[in-house]
């Protein structure tokens, strides 16, 4: 059975961020997301998950107004040390996987940059015992952002062994037309699933997306990893969690 975490970037954001962890075990979610812990002690986070039985699936280093800091220049300093925070964090909260973010820039010889600071990351995590993640946005929702396609990721997926990819649904079909052959061509290196319908990001069964092959397809692979929803719900977070019950979630 498959396994689907609330992302409380996106869900019950009608709420002080505290309470979103309430409601999301309230609305029966086992697990949750969401990208930026800093604004919270990592203790106090770390109590409000242990008291709602909440496992945190994944967060990202810090990425500040720039959406990362992996890919751009002159913030080498900056982006080691956001690592070193990350890592502090992830020890806390208990959380083994820090997504990295690329960031938004223009420049075209970004490209290095990226590439060398990932592989500091890789090998400063790997120190720590942690997982850095990568993530394809499609610059609809991200305009500027650097790893903005699949071909990048899969260079730095083939040099990075230990590097895992979040694998967005959602972006995938924006930039592509078609997720089912992205999720065919990266899930051995996929170790997280996001899911929003296209268009609109809003829950699944409010676009044009049939969820229901994607899914058999993780179900048929024995995906064992959890399923972000981070999606805008098209109502409240409550009445927009119905299509969970479709697929026994």
């Amino acid at each position: 059975m498959l396994k689907f975490n609330a992302h409380l970037g996106f869900q019950f954001n009608d709420l002080p961020f505290l309470q979103r962890i309430e409601a999301a075990a309230a609305a029966g979610f086992k697990a949750v997301e969401f990208p930026s812990p800093y604004a919270f002690e990592a203790s106090q986070l770390a109590a409000h998950l242990t008291q709602y039985s909440l496992p945190l699936i994944q967060f990202a280093a810090p990425a500040g107004v720039t959406k990362g800091l992996a890919a751009l220049q002159g913030k080498e300093e900056e982006f080691r040390e956001g690592l070193a925070l990350a890592a502090r964090y992830a020890k806390v909260l208990g959380c083994s996987k820090v997504h990295v973010m690329s960031g938004i820039t223009e420049q075209v010889s970004a490209a290095p940059r990226f590439m060398s600071n990932l592989e500091y990351a890789v090998g400063y995590f790997q120190d720590q015992g942690l997982q850095p993640l990568i993530e394809v946005i499609s610059p609809r929702e991200i305009p500027g952002y650097y790893l903005s396609d699949f071909g990048k990721a899969l260079q730095v997926l083939e040099t990075f062994p230990s590097v895992g990819l979040i694998l967005d649904l959602y972006h995938a079909q924006l930039l592509t037309g078609d997720a089912a052959t992205v999720l065919d061509q990266f899930y051995e290196r996929t170790v997280h699933v996001q899911v929003a319908d296209c268009p609109g990001r809003h829950e699944p069964g409010t676009g044009m997306v049939d969820f229901a092959p994607l899914f058999a397809a993780l179900e048929h692979r024995g995906y064992a990893g959890w399923i972000g929803c981070e999606y805008r719900p098209s109502s409240t977070t409550a009445a927009s969690l119905g299509w969970l019950k479709l697929h026994n979630a």
